[in-house]
């Protein structure tokens, strides 16, 4: 079902999978020692929407470097997730998943500036888990559990295949390592495929 709304829903299941890449860009930025500012998104799907944050402060490490993480990590964070989310559901724990997911989320709506979509977006899919959290039964909480990995999964590496080199993040990291765009889209492939085939196996028992 969730590589249906995947493949079949873009302009629904992407703006949710934008929210983890976002969240990679936050997550850098704070090691870094900045603090996140604003938060944005567009409707649309993997193409056509969009989305960005603001950040503010001293950076604590090399702001190039610092700038090169940022880039990268977004397109690698909802694979990434996904493969971590795999190995918890698989050890029975889906409710850490849901409770990870509603932390990190709550933490979202604590960012100062966030425009109605990426507000909308954020808030629902919050109250959607928390309420899986809540009053779901075991096997309601697994099943969001699971559908939310695979949806980092399936989701992470679609959006990276759709993106291609067009993206406003691999121009970026070329403009800032020389290195060619296609080397970034491959790094980023390579991580989507990996994570898929790993975590798919996990969630599937075959590991």
């Amino acid at each position: 079902m969730v590589l249906v709304f995947v493949a079949f829903g873009g302009e629904l299941a992407a703006p949710i999978v934008r929210v983890a890449h976002e969240g990679g860009h936050m997550l850098v930025n704070l090691i870094s020692g900045r603090w996140i500012t604003s938060f944005e998104m567009e409707p649309g799907d993997e193409v056509t929407g969009s989305g960005g944050t603001g950040h503010a402060g001293k950076i604590a490490t090399p702001a190039w470097l610092s700038r090169v993480f940022s880039k990268f990590a977004g397109y690698a964070t909802p694979p990434l997730v996904g493969l971590v989310g795999a190995h918890v559901v698989a050890n029975g724990n889906s409710w850490g998943v849901l409770t990870a997911s509603v932390v990190l989320l709550l933490a979202v709506l604590l960012i100062p500036k966030i425009n109605p979509f990426a507000l909308a977006i954020t808030g629902l899919l919050l109250a959607g888990i928390l309420w899986a959290l809540i009053a779901g039964s075991p096997s309601v909480q697994a099943a969001v559990a699971v559908g939310l990995v695979w949806l980092m999964l399936i989701g992470g590496l679609r959006v990276i295949v759709v993106r291609k080199t067009e993206s406003d993040d691999v121009a970026e990291l070329a403009k800032l390592t020389w290195i060619p765009r296609v080397v970034w889209f491959v790094a980023w492939l390579a991580i989507g495929v990996v994570c898929l085939w790993v975590g798919g196996r996990v969630l599937l028992g075959r590991a």
